[in-house]
């Protein structure tokens, strides 16, 4: 997502007329209160101590892991939402991306058999953190959420204000992914997790691997305790998508607007996961406490896209032409014996291998009773490759072409012909992509945390330093496109030739012929000499960046408690002061005066100072009712490319403009000043009505734009980006949890979890002026509901998720906004206690078998309609 910097907070006016209407809600609420259930205080819970790291989380079952999550989110200094495991490594979904599908104000996408694209509030600014350390893939910012398997987590929690004492970056929040450690536990601990999942579309069932052993002991030199896990899992996919392009407008048939190509992308894969982690506690005596501890994951990913495009007779004369009624918007085109068609099958095969490992070693000390001091050093090194062949393959005429738009997508019929057999298809054009990035950092800090023994206002004082030296680096192919000799496809290695899997729905055209993704994997220098091309292509020094970042950050922190009356207020207030450094290494593209063009290394060396002030304060009405009011500024860097000083330059034709693309190594990170006012009723250990009001005001917004540039005496149209834009974004959350225990008999299982958040706001220039009126990829509503149940040996699950249409990207291909259609989901698990250890457990993802729906601007004019897997797992899980 791109980033931004620091505007104006809510109004006092806005501030009043929240806390007016807070006000009335509790009114309104308290009425509830009557009722016996409603009445329960919240007690301390002993399984979850403590809301910080060190925190001891042991819950067993889905109405304990609630009650941890609202504990947690109740007595937390920042605007939190937590999602705790039911038992050691259980959660309702395989992966991390999929469980925050559930919590307010996250969104999700799915694609290729999984969620993958989180967003916070509308916003992709997110950081992602492994037991509060910076976590990362390759040369991104962020972890690949789903590369995370659930079988290591304790619990995930979602923050979407940040504290001084919390790492810079992520506007829109932070993700922190927590691990089990063995002093989480009371003893040894051991949990094995076997499971198949079947995926209906892919026709495949594969296993989900997992176990974990801890343990602590009583030594001569103190407490020791060990931890380890290890998590293996397999998927195949598919997924598929009927595509009309954009429409055009086409005077020879009185002005239908119509696409002018039609399509399929049959998309397969199957990805192999391993990862491990590690733990190890020394706690010698009550003053001292040590660890170490490391997380490693790989993941071998074979996947295709099959693109299959087929234009429209549009230039035929004879063609027959209807438009959908009462409209200009094409409804169905056809045409016997049509020449001169462009019809294409193309697999884009890709090979994808990514691990990461992180390890970190740390401690606390108490100097004095009052007085302690912790520190950690981290390093994690990642690296990711892809190899991605593609093979373009094109049918001849004449055709018998029949072309629609059906149920949200394109539907194509090619009468006469068998398009599954490879007899006709000739090659066209092979493209030999791959791609390298890589990234490694060092990271340690320390903090000291004073507590006065004789507290007034002043209950805790904190500071700490935090250095930070991360490399990344990333380079593409040169020279990708080879057009190829039209050799018949049969004349080829038999070994090349597959058909594609059927289409769920009816889109005509059922299977069709498509180059085999594994021989392009698999055979690719083959391919490459049967198709008369050399080598494997060279790096392109162009696409080349190496970006060594050194952050260097300081804070102080005060938490404060009084009375403001009889009203017990606490909270903290502090600052972060912080500087990075951006050295960039790449190459650009020179000029000369005469046309010669030449390759040069660039550098780059910038820098940049940010103070980042917060303050958290929470009132507490009674022991089941508070509120909370949080500000502060927050930060979020460039993507490490963005700052790529090459420049690519692209001289002007008799039909085009003289264009270059580049970087820009002065990027300032993007500002938000952010406010977050919540009032909190928690009328029940695992019961709960909250509700938040929040603004975020951006600055610096990161924009890419077209500038023209004056280089060597000629004028390029340059697309860089650039701290332009400004951004505004408002919206409420509201959240609902509660288990009916005062229900008679089998009926006092049953709970509830719901919650909805709206959102509004968008881009705007630098004058002001509005750019968008919400942010691509945002949905003014969403919600989620989420029917529980749970007795001695059964619980089950049934989660409803609902988010509103959004603008995916605003002027698709000069042509219009692409609008996605509302998405909804329904999963359901239930799990049954064989016995004391044993827990057998069926889960199903994606009941509804929902399509994707996306358009061009209107429903009349549609661009995909995509349909996915569902999934079914059955699971024997065993802990003692």
């Amino acid at each position: 997502m791109n980033d931004f910097i620091v505007g104006t907070s809510m109004s006092q006016n806005k501030h009043r007329l929240v806390l007016k209407t807070g006000v009335a809600v509790l009114a309104t609420a308290g009425l509830l209160s009557s009722f016996q259930v409603l009445a329960q205080e919240v007690a301390a819970d002993p399984a979850t101590a403590a809301v910080d790291s060190n925190a001891v989380v042991t819950v067993t079952g889905v109405r304990k892991a609630a009650q941890s999550a609202q504990y947690l989110k109740q007595n937390a200094e920042q605007v939190i939402d937590s999602i705790v495991a039911d038992d050691i490594g259980k959660f309702p979904d395989k992966n991390v991306a999929e469980i925050l599908g559930r919590v307010p104000g996250v969104q999700i996408i799915r694609d290729n058999g999984e969620a993958g694209q989180v967003i916070i509030r509308g916003l992709g600014g997110i950081v992602t953190t492994l037991n509060g350390r910076e976590m990362f893939t390759a040369a991104g910012r962020s972890l690949f959420l789903a590369d995370v398997p659930v079988a290591m987590l304790q619990r995930v929690d979602v923050y979407k204000s940040q504290g001084a004492d919390m790492n810079e970056g992520g506007v829109a929040g932070v993700i922190d992914v927590r691990t089990n450690r063995p002093f989480d536990f009371k003893g040894q601990q051991t949990a094995v997790n076997a499971r198949v999942e079947h995926r209906d579309k892919a026709g495949s069932t594969d296993p989900n691997l997992s176990g974990m052993v801890s343990d602590r002991w009583k030594t001569a030199y103190g407490e020791v305790g060990l931890l380890g896990g290890i998590s293996y899992q397999r998927g195949r996919y598919h997924d598929e998508t009927a595509w009309v392009a954009p429409p055009i407008n086409w005077p020879l048939y009185g002005n239908t607007q119509g696409a002018d190509s039609m399509g399929r992308v049959m998309g397969q894969g199957d990805r192999k996961r391993w990862a491990g982690n590690f733990s190890a506690q020394w706690r010698p005596n009550s003053d001292l406490e040590l660890y170490a501890e490391g997380f490693s994951t790989k993941i071998n990913h074979d996947s295709s896209s099959v693109f299959f495009v087929g234009v429209l007779p549009w230039f035929q004369t004879g063609s027959t032409v209807t438009n959908q009624a009462g409209t200009k918007y094409l409804d169905s085109i056809s045409k016997n014996g049509a020449t001169d068609l462009f019809t294409l099958s193309s697999t884009q095969a890709r090979r994808d291998e990514s691990t990461g490992h992180q390890g970190a070693i740390g401690g606390r000390y108490n100097l004095t009773p009052s007085l302690r001091v912790t520190t950690e050093l981290a390093r994690t090194v990642s690296n990711y490759t892809q190899e991605n062949p593609i093979l373009d393959a094109v049918l001849p005429g004449p055709l018998n072409i029949s072309a629609a738009v059906r149920d949200g997508g394109g539907y194509l019929q090619y009468n006469g012909i068998d398009m599954t057999s490879p007899n006709k298809w000739v090659t066209d054009v092979f493209w030999d992509n791959h791609n390298a990035s890589s990234g490694r950092a060092t990271d340690w800090r320390s903090d000291v945390i004073w507590e006065p023994e004789n507290q007034g206002i002043l209950k805790e004082l904190a500071g700490g330093v935090r250095i930070a030296k991360r490399f990344a680096t990333y380079v593409h192919e040169l020279n990708n496109f080879n057009k190829v000799a039209a050799i018949p496809v049969t004349s080829l290695s038999s070994a090349l030739n597959c058909v594609t899997q059927a289409t769920g729905g009816n889109y005509g055209m059922n299977q069709f012929y498509a180059p085999c993704q594994s021989y392009l994997l698999d055979h690719t220098q083959e391919l490459r000499a049967a198709l008369g091309l050399k080598g494997r292509s060279l790096d392109d020094p162009l696409s080349y960046y190496s970006d060594t970042e050194t952050t260097s950050a300081l804070y102080l922190k005060a938490k404060l408690a009084f009375d403001v009356g009889s009203v017990p207020v606490d909270g903290s207030v502090g600052a972060r002061y912080v500087q990075t450094n951006q050295k960039v290494n790449g190459y650009t593209q020179v000029t000369s005066a005469t046309g010669a063009s030449t390759i040069t290394p660039a550098y780059s060396d910038s820098t940049t100072n940010n103070v980042l002030p917060s303050a958290s304060l929470r009132a507490k009405w009674s022991d089941t009712l508070q509120s909370r009011l949080v500000a502060g500024k927050a930060i979020q860097r460039a993507n490490f490319g963005d700052f790529n000083p090459g420049l690519v330059l692209h001289d002007s034709t008799a039909t085009t403009l003289a264009t270059g693309s580049a970087g820009n190594p002065n990027l300032r990170p993007t500002q938000s000043a952010n406010v977050d006012l919540s009032l909190e009723w928690y009328f029940a250990p695992a019961s709960s009505l909250t509700g938040t009001v929040f603004e975020h005001r951006f600055t610096d917004y990161e924009m890419w734009k077209q500038r023209s540039e004056t280089i060597n005496g000629k004028s390029y149209l340059v697309n860089r980006p650039y701290n332009v834009g400004k951004a505004k974004l408002q919206g409420g959350e509201i959240s609902y949890q509660q288990f009916f225990t005062m229900l008679p008999g089998w009926m006092s299982g049953l709970g509830m979890q719901a919650n909805y958040t709206y959102m509004k706001g968008g881009l705007q220039n630098e004058d002001g002026s509005s750019t968008t009126p919400t942010f691509p990829g945002m949905s003014k509503n969403s919600y989620n509901l989420v029917g529980l149940y749970e007795n001695d040996k059964l619980s089950a699950r049934l989660a409803y998720s609902w988010r509103d249409k959004f603008v995916a990207e605003y002027n698709y291909r000069n042509c219009c906004d692409l609008v996605v259609d509302p998405i909804k989901f329904l999963d359901a698990s239930v799990s049954y206690k064989l016995s004391k250890d044993m827990t057998i457990s069926v889960d199903a993802n994606n009941l509804l078998n929902f399509a994707y729906h996306d358009y061009h601007g209107t429903p009349a004019a549609p661009r995909d309609v995509r349909r996915y897997d569902r999934v079914i797992g059955v699971a024997l899980r065993w802990r003692n």
